[in-house]
């Protein structure tokens, strides 16, 4: 099983005073116990660092960005031509940044099993699309200590 998992779930799991850390942190660790990994593409990796460098240190977010694509939950897809295009009339057509409809799009393309994100403003836009909202059902409990190298 697979699913893509959005930039901003990345970056909130690897920034131990954002708020939404440890719930971010928790629904990874939950998936991975249910059997998924995780794809990602030039975009997601791209916002990713590009925060990371901005909240942390250039340096920092090089290392956690090289150890999220070295990662056995994580892999890497490239865009495709067809991707693209269908994405930039996706952007137009649901008046959505072309970024998010480009992960939409290539997660709809690869077809994986849903998109987890913070995002559902915009992702719900599109149809066919499941997501695994990051708000969504229980707290994550504090006292739970199983940890993985995600």
């Amino acid at each position: 099983m697979k699913m893509m998992v959005d930039s901003n779930i990345l970056i909130f799991s690897n920034i131990a005073d954002m708020p939404e850390y440890p719930l971010a942190r928790e629904k990874l660790l939950a998936l991975i116990d249910q059997g998924y990994t995780f794809a990602v593409n030039t975009i997601i990796i791209s916002e990713m660092n590009y925060k990371l460098q901005k909240i942390l240190n250039n340096e920092e977010s090089h290392t956690r960005t090289k150890k999220l694509l070295h990662s056995r939950y994580f892999e890497y897809f490239p865009i495709e031509n067809n991707t693209l295009e269908n994405a930039i009339d996706l952007s137009y057509a649901s008046k959505m940044r072309i970024n998010d409809a480009l992960i939409a799009q290539h997660c709809l393309d690869l077809g994986l099993d849903g998109i987890f994100t913070d995002n559902v403003k915009d992702f719900k836009k599109v149809p066919n699309l499941t997501i695994i909202n990051l708000r969504e059902g229980e707290k994550p409990n504090k006292g739970n200590t199983r940890s993985y190298d995600v």
